[in-house]
């Protein structure tokens, strides 16, 4: 990885905050034009929230689809507009209703149990009214502020983990809370998981916490929070490239090479790699493909391969007859002139 090229920063994103004010605070550290993260997170969710910058943010694309896991914590009792903890009231359930949840009974924690697993597989999930998703050309949340009625879409979506973790109370409220960790497709919306949930158990509820845990490979004990990055940032008076050079050496700038190390990789010598970076084909026996270390097969676009020289990520590509042909470039030719030795 080179300090032009980029890298992605793995930002634990606090709660209030918006991804896209990640993204412009992100900017002033880096000294990065181009910065974009991989999936929105609501401001009330914490949590992994990848963010590619420099030459990497072209593959921002590819790390859309990753699946994504989830810690949420679901009040019992309570119904709110938005789904989660910042909406307004619409329903509540009567309190004999919710209460025996939180009576010492054995019972209760196997009832919790079964109906955490039997959200596991392939469902079709309406999109939330109060979301960024575009109807006619205009937020869904719009429509919601307006007033206005909108048919809202549909996608199918897969829970491939559903897990009980546990159940406590809500002090302010009173309200039982069922957390339930959650590995998820890409565009689930966990808000609907957790009405649903409370559904389930004859009660109201809403997502009452969220906190993303992981992005396809990506994990929370990878993250940093944007406060030690900006103390760091100080400490090197203000200056982004210092920055960056530090977060390199540390690890805390992950290398594309690295991220997606679970695709399928083809190792090419300096060489090959400077016509792959030039977009020109290269003949299949010139490349050496390698198994993927870990089992990565639904985060994978089908067909395609990475790249590697010198364990720099050149390109993603595919084959094309008796050649690997690039669709994606992230290394400057001048960049493979840095690489210290021919084979890579």
């Amino acid at each position: 990885m080179t300090l032009t090229s980029g890298g992605v920063l793995v930002i634990d994103k606090e709660e209030g905050m918006t991804s896209a004010a990640v993204v412009s605070r992100a900017r002033v550290l880096l000294g990065e034009k181009r910065v974009g993260h991989t999936g929105t997170l609501d401001p009330f969710a914490t949590g992994v929230l990848p963010i590619c910058f420099g030459r990497a943010t072209a593959a921002a694309h590819y790390m859309l689809h990753w699946n994504k896991r989830y810690l949420c914590d679901i009040s019992l009792g309570m119904s709110t507009d938005t789904m989660d903890c910042t909406g307004e009231t619409i329903e509540r359930t009567p309190e004999m209703v919710w209460r025996r949840f939180i009576s010492d009974n054995g019972g209760i924690q196997r009832d919790l149990e079964v109906v955490t697993r039997s959200f596991v597989g392939e469902r079709i999930q309406q999109v939330p009214i109060f979301s960024a998703v575009k109807v006619d050309g205009e937020r869904l949340y719009r429509y919601a502020r307006e007033g206005r009625d909108v048919d809202l879409p549909e996608r199918e979506i897969t829970v491939y983990e559903a897990i009980y973790r546990g159940l406590s109370i809500d002090e302010e409220m009173g309200f039982p809370v069922v957390s339930v960790e959650f590995l998820v497709s890409s565009g689930t919306y966990i808000r609907v998981l957790a009405e649903e949930f409370g559904r389930a158990l004859g009660c109201f509820a809403h997502a009452r916490s969220l906190r993303r845990l992981a992005a396809g490979p990506l994990v929370i004990e990878q993250s940093v929070a944007l406060d030690d990055l900006f103390d760091a940032f100080n400490a090197l008076d203000r200056d982004p490239i210092h920055l960056r050079r530090r977060l390199a050496e540390d690890g805390t700038v992950r290398s594309l090479a690295s991220v997606f190390a679970g695709w399928r990789n083809v190792v090419f010598d300096r060489e090959d790699a400077l016509d792959l970076a030039h977009g020109r084909k290269v003949p299949v026996d010139r490349g050496r493909l390698l198994s993927s270390p870990r089992e990565c097969a639904s985060n994978e676009e089908d067909g395609l391969l990475a790249f590697l020289c010198e364990d720099r990520l050149v390109a993603f590509g595919c084959v094309e007859g008796r050649y690997y042909r690039v669709k994606r470039v992230f290394l400057e030719p001048d960049d493979l002139k840095t690489f210290k030795g021919s084979s890579c």
